[in-house]
């Protein structure tokens, strides 16, 4: 793993180590890189709610769109994950109930273009730089997106 908290990668970059300098570089992430992947750790500077798609593209469609989400599948789901502000408080179970998970605080959020055997990350609406939004305008979409 290289951590690229400190300076960068210098020479040929592979595309999961471009991707991971622009996160350091455009975002101010601090992210690690792994063999076909890249991921920061949730906390100091964001956080994430990882959803069912159905219900991430409704959550979606109710706030801007412009809401740093990316989308993620295994050989039984497809799942969106919004990238938010850290959750100052406890965990809401509401969320939980609905099969959202909250990464939270010391866990990995994978990033694109990471790739698990033929799955790969890809982002639905890509990260500006200062502009994540809250974690509770985008849990509050999410409660919202159940009900209707």
């Amino acid at each position: 793993m290289t951590w690229l908290g400190i300076g960068g990668i210098e020479g040929r970059q592979t595309e999961v180590q471009a991707a991971a300098q622009s996160y350091q570089d455009e975002l101010g992430w601090t992210v690690g890189v792994y063999g076909a992947g890249v991921w920061l750790v949730a906390g100091r500077e964001v956080e994430a709610l990882d959803v069912p798609r159905e219900l991430g593209s409704r959550a979606w469609n109710l706030l801007d769109q412009s809401v740093p989400v990316f989308e993620s599948s295994d050989d039984h789901a497809v799942r969106w994950t919004f990238i938010t502000t850290p959750h100052i408080g406890p965990t809401l179970p509401e969320l939980a109930v609905r099969g959202v998970d909250h990464i939270r605080s010391g866990r990995s959020i994978d990033l694109p273009p990471s790739r698990f055997g033929q799955h790969r990350l890809r982002w639905i609406t890509t990260p500006i730089p200062a502009q994540v939004s809250s974690f509770n305008a985008v849990a509050d979409a999410v409660l919202r997106a159940t009900r209707g």
